[in-house]
């Protein structure tokens, strides 16, 4: 998996009053877009922290986007659009108990199962349209990974067999 690409209307930079240092703040960068996994991500915040002190919102944003960017993929999308109102991900393959667990999380969620394509409502105030995301893209992760946790439950040795691939 990869993350997915995703623009959003949403102030997301490393400020050069927090790191004043420009090769500093290209690897900055360079280290978040390069992340693969949230944990890298929650390890970079706490040593930017470290160094330079609490991160300011547009720092804070870009992690977060990057996070989403990662959950999305993670979950098995490989597109992820904004078109009008609407959040659209696809290829997403929910079961009618996976789609229900997210509808019950964000019950403006519509499943298309043709399509393999979730979509959400989103908020028009363009300050609540990015936590928005970022809450779909944690909502998708925790439905998704429990039907992963639930095939290797019901095929262990699978499970075993994937464990010795990675």
């Amino acid at each position: 998996w990869e993350p997915v690409r995703l623009d959003v209307s949403v102030d997301a930079y490393v400020p050069a009053d927090y790191i004043p240092y420009e090769q500093a703040k290209v690897d900055v960068h360079r280290r978040i877009a390069g992340a693969r996994e949230v944990a890298d991500l929650a390890l970079l915040r706490d040593e930017l922290e470290d160094r330079f002190g609490e991160p300011p919102e547009p720092l804070m944003n870009l992690v977060a986007l990057q996070q989403a960017r990662i959950k999305f993929g993670q979950a098995g999308a490989t597109a992820v659009t904004i078109r009008s109102d609407r959040l659209a991900m696809t290829p997403i393959e929910l079961d009618s108990v996976r789609a229900k667990a997210f509808r019950s999380e964000i019950p403006e969620a519509l499943y298309e199962s043709g399509k393999s394509q979730l979509s959400v409502r989103m908020p028009k105030d363009p300050a609540q349209r990015f936590p928005a995301i970022v809450r779909a893209s944690d909502v998708l992760l925790s439905v998704t990974r429990d039907a992963s946790e639930d095939a290797d439950a019901e095929n262990p040795a699978g499970a075993e067999a994937q464990t010795a691939a990675v």
